[in-house]
């Protein structure tokens, strides 16, 4: 990838829903970067999301083809993802897409082939990698600082309202990649999983996955279980709302997202962590990739591993089956 002699990276958003507020929150912290447009099949939304956020709504054609962009969020629903990061390449720009990417594994090869031969950066919406607590984990892992890995933990619990489950696909295809993707950068691919999904509320979730539990088989021998569920919220005095731990043979680490929390009971709480995520994605994408020609901490390459191995999880829990993996 050429190194950018802009200063100020131009931004424009396809999609104006909740995940775009949060971009928009970011791009607003970043000096070198400017949303400058954002485009919505709602017009309504998007015209009201532009004031907001001080950007100019444009229809979304216009914005593929204006020239006072440089990269492209796209942060529709996971089922237009493919068509419109491809949209976004032809025209020469860089593209982020959210997560999940997409189920269409020949598409995210597509995505990887167009993005190196338009030479422009094509990244997911792998986030989480971009806290510091957790590129640390990854270095030290790497550099044997816990010695052999022999396990990791990971959870994420809250209780997702009826309105909003509606919207949305179940844990397994919105939530579990987060997981999914760490475990990977931490750990390799495994090469045998077994899942299993259950379902409270059946009439929100026909695929049965509320909430969903994953054990993974390493060829070192290391293990790895995820668990998420939107079924119930976590109060108890040791919260997994999201945490990870990983365990090697001469030592550990651990990473709770509740490590800071603000509000009161009488004020819906914050998670700062979960807002700094974006913002540390957003200046990394534009410093260090678009400006300096640095690559992502997540790659499509990444992405593409990620959704082998969510589909292999679908697979296991609809047909109570194990799944072996080969790459």
């Amino acid at each position: 990838m050429s190194v950018s002699d802009l200063s100020t990276v131009r931004i424009g958003f396809i999609g104006c829903g909740g995940v775009a507020d949060l971009h928009a929150r970011a791009i607003a912290r970043c000096s070198a970067a400017r949303l400058v447009a954002v485009s919505d099949r709602n017009d309504e939304l998007a015209a009201a999301k532009a004031a907001d956020w001080g950007a100019d709504a444009r229809a979304t054609e216009q914005l593929l083809q204006a020239d006072d962009i440089d990269v492209v969020y796209v942060l529709t629903p996971m089922e237009s993802h493919i068509e419109l990061a491809e949209a976004v390449l032809q025209r020469g720009k860089h593209v982020l897409v959210e997560k999940p990417v997409s189920y269409d594994l020949d598409g995210i090869r597509r995505l990887i082939d167009l993005a190196e031969r338009q030479g422009k950066w094509c990244v997911p919406g792998h986030s989480y990698l971009y806290l510091p607590e957790l590129a640390r984990m990854k270095r030290l892992i790497g550099e044997g600082a816990v010695g052999q890995p022999l396990s990791m933990f990971m959870s994420e619990i809250y209780r997702m309202p009826d309105d909003r489950a509606r919207l949305y696909h179940g844990p397994s295809i919105e939530v579990l990649c987060h997981q999914i993707y760490l475990m990977v950068a931490f750990l390799g691919a495994p090469r045998r999983i077994q899942s299993f999904a259950g379902a409270i509320r059946r009439e929100l979730f026909p695929d049965g996955d509320e909430q969903v539990t994953v054990n993974a088989e390493f060829e070192s021998g290391a293990l790895a279980h995820l668990y998420v569920s939107w079924a119930g919220e976590d109060e108890t005095a040791d919260p997994w709302t999201f945490k990870l731990k990983v365990l090697g043979e001469t030592g550990g680490m651990h990473f709770s997202r509740r490590d800071q929390v603000n509000g009161s009971v009488d004020v819906q709480r914050e998670y700062p962590l979960y807002l700094e995520m974006f913002e540390r994605q957003t200046e990394h994408l534009v410093r260090r990739c678009i400006l300096g020609g640095e690559p992502p901490l997540s790659t499509m390459s990444d992405a593409l591993r990620t959704m082998e191995i969510a589909a292999a999880v679908r697979r296991s829990f609809r047909n109570g089956t194990v799944e072996a993996l080969t790459f």
